[in-house]
């Protein structure tokens, strides 16, 4: 369903297209099946609906990771921590956004914001200004892979110049991730990595661009975490920093080289490629931790 007839069936074919404002068709829908409920016609799904929240209870992801570097998993899990309900999510696209879509928890409208589609890296930061600028008093927290963050990254200097802060977290893997993990088929690995021994910054050991000397050139605030366990400290050291110099603040977290995010062409077709949790203690700050 949309509203714009051309852009139905873009990306995956649907059985049965409509073209219509999102609200008015709802209420359509809404009208209809308490039609059908009224006269007894209505399929039932109670069933449906209670497998699946079975599957939500116990077919939980694993976040609590203690390597070195740092799984992506992992962050978001201290992200959950870190964050309330209040924040308000920035992201484009690539392997950290959709990894930041299955794990961290958005609980309002307008708190997850997302371009979309492919093709947008780069507007990240542009985005986050624009989320700040809309809503001076929110918290805000932007999510950006390596490349993502370089294509823009000179933006961070109107953040500074506007007094626009937000709390950014890198997730570096020195990889076009997505890229990379969809070449997985065709076996190739071709020109998505993006490591090389920077002779400026031996400390970050081959990871290339040193983003805390450039975020720090722009006029921002910039933390490096290379061990799981300093990342809840930094994201609170960075909303100190955003709160004391009114200026974006980048948390940088170095993560493994290579991190397969689990997703599928279909529903029933999701490939994982990390062990599912055994228990609360594997993915403590899940929905069914948390409820």
């Amino acid at each position: 369903m949309d509203i714009e007839p051309t852009q139905i069936g873009r990306i995956f074919g649907p059985d049965f297209g409509i073209v219509s404002d999102a609200g008015a068709a709802l209420d359509l829908f809404l009208e209809v099946a308490r039609e059908l409920k009224a006269e007894g016609r209505l399929r039932q799904r109670s069933r449906w609906i209670e497998s699946c929240q079975e599957r939500k209870r116990t077919l939980l992801r694993k976040t609590h990771f203690d390597e070195v570097p740092v799984k992506p998993q992992r962050v978001f899990e201290e992200m959950n921590r870190v964050f309330g309900k209040e924040t308000r999510y920035v992201s484009t696209i690539g392997l950290s956004q959709i990894a930041g879509a299955q794990f961290l928890h958005v609980y309002k409208p307008r708190h997850w914001i997302n371009c979309g589609q492919a093709g947008p890296l780069g507007w990240t930061i542009p985005a986050a200004l624009g989320v700040r600028r809309a809503d001076p008093e929110a918290d805000i927290v932007a999510l950006s892979g390596d490349y993502d963050f370089q294509f823009m990254v000179e933006e961070l200097a109107a953040g500074a110049q506007f007094n626009l802060p937000w709390i950014h977290v890198l997730v570096n893997n020195s990889y076009l991730g997505l890229i990379r993990q969809a070449q997985r088929g065709s076996d190739m690995d071709y020109c998505v990595q993006l490591a090389f021994e920077n002779i400026n910054c031996p400390d970050i050991n081959g990871y290339g661009v040193d983003h805390v000397a450039v975020v720090e050139g722009l006029g921002c605030k910039a933390l490096r975490v290379t061990e799981p366990d300093a990342i809840a400290p930094a994201l609170e050291e960075a909303r100190r920093l955003a709160a004391e110099h009114r200026v974006p603040v980048v948390v940088e977290v170095i993560l493994e080289r290579v991190t397969n995010i689990a997703m599928g062409t279909d529903l029933d077709g999701v490939n994982e490629f990390e062990a599912l949790a055994e228990n609360v203690e594997d993915a403590p700050t899940s929905i069914a931790a948390l409820t």
